[in-house]
């Protein structure tokens, strides 16, 4: 069978993109990609049954093509909603979502409207400072992540950027200082304990003078922090962690530091929980309100992801949230029945009653999902 495939360029505001859609018959799978001058920003792999008609397989990469392409511009559309409405947390929302997919440019520019519309909007200082950080624009995000913390100094995430900028800069001080504040504040700040590790290394190699006792604890303080923090995050992410700590054993310090910065060149492990900026941002602006199967979804990701991570307080959170949107639209469900009810009788006495029941008392309950949303 031969392969099938689809490439075309699209344009969204000043991007243009090429997606490209292969179906692999040796690992019976479509491949989807986005690519922007050059570069993957975004890909989707879709595993198909054996035996499907080359007709149904050519159906499917249609699909996935034509899916890719709707994500694109729904993303562009929710970015022309959001820059309508003003409203901070979605400014920076679409900034995450846009980082998430690698447009820095974009990410950034939301990131700055976020803090225009709200000046006191710590997590965005937080996340301005993340992008500008990849940008490699350090100098800016240190004056950025310091600007946070000035007004935020207990938000943990503020000083583990700022710990990976000064770690950047090589200046190691400061950046143990600032990992050692965010694991202060958040004991459990795995990333910051990770980079908390590779810059008391990288301190350590920093002497010249072995014999110095600075040396061989510091060391042995970033063994320890190194061997927490990676027995909280998968293993996936550092997969040359266990070579390192032998290197280690062995007082090959510097070429376990390299091997171990290779994993993480910028100091950010991964995301663990980026799609909740994607399902609010559909749900308030991309059409997805209504959409009962969207919601469900998303509960259902929420649901597998809290199974993994079971102490993570802003999952729970966001469950509670996409339950009382369940509840919102079994409301919404119940009087579009009510009043179906009384266009097929207008005299039912008892329909017309629970209508106004459930229109009077259910205001407060839409109200406190918006609140919520907001």
């Amino acid at each position: 069978m031969e392969n099938l495939g689809l490439n075309n360029d699209v344009t969204f505001g000043s991007r243009k993109f090429h997606v490209q859609t292969n179906y692999s018959k040796a690992q019976e799978k479509i491949t989807g990609i986005v690519f922007l001058d050059g570069q993957v920003i975004d890909s989707i792999e879709v595993s198909l049954a054996e035996g499907l008609s080359i007709e149904e397989i050519n159906n499917r990469v249609n699909q996935t093509h034509k899916a890719m392409i709707l994500e694109l511009e729904i993303l562009y559309y929710i970015a022309e909603k959001v820059k309508t409405v003003r409203h901070a947390p979605s400014s920076n929302k679409l900034g995450l979502l846009f980082f998430k997919k690698n447009l820095i440019e974009e990410s950034l520019e939301q990131f700055k409207i976020a803090l225009e519309i709200d000046s006191n909007y710590f997590e965005a200082y937080a996340n301005l400072g993340k992008a500008l950080l990849f940008s490699n624009f350090i100098d800016q995000a240190i004056e950025v992540l310091k600007k946070g913390a000035s007004q935020a100094p207990n938000y943990s995430d503020i000083h583990n950027y700022l710990g990976i900028a000064y770690k950047q800069k090589k200046n190691y001080k400061d950046a143990i200082s600032h990992f050692e504040e965010a694991l202060k504040l958040n004991p459990d700040y795995a990333e910051a304990q990770y980079n908390l590790g590779l810059s008391l290394l990288a301190d350590s190699l920093n002497h010249h003078d072995e014999l110095n006792p600075e040396v061989d604890s510091n060391r042995k303080k970033a063994m320890q922090h190194l061997q927490q923090a990676t027995e909280k995050i998968e293993r996936r992410y550092i997969p040359n962690f266990q070579r390192a700590m032998e290197l280690i054993q062995q007082d090959d310090y510097s070429e376990a530091l390299d091997l171990l910065m290779e994993q993480s060149p910028n100091g950010f492990l991964h995301q663990k929980f980026d799609f909740e900026n994607e399902f609010y941002l559909k749900f308030m602006y991309g059409g997805k309100g209504k959409d009962d199967s969207f919601i469900a979804d998303y509960v259902q990701t929420l649901q597998e992801t809290i199974e993994k991570y079971p102490h993570y307080a802003d999952l729970r959170n966001n469950l509670g949230i996409a339950n009382l949107i369940q509840c919102r639209n079994l409301f919404l469900n119940a009087l579009a029945e009510f009043r179906t009810a009384l266009k097929i009788n207008p005299n039912y006495k008892r329909a017309e009653k629970n209508l106004k029941l459930a229109e009077n008392d259910g205001k407060g309950f839409l109200i406190l999902l918006r609140a919520l949303l907001k």
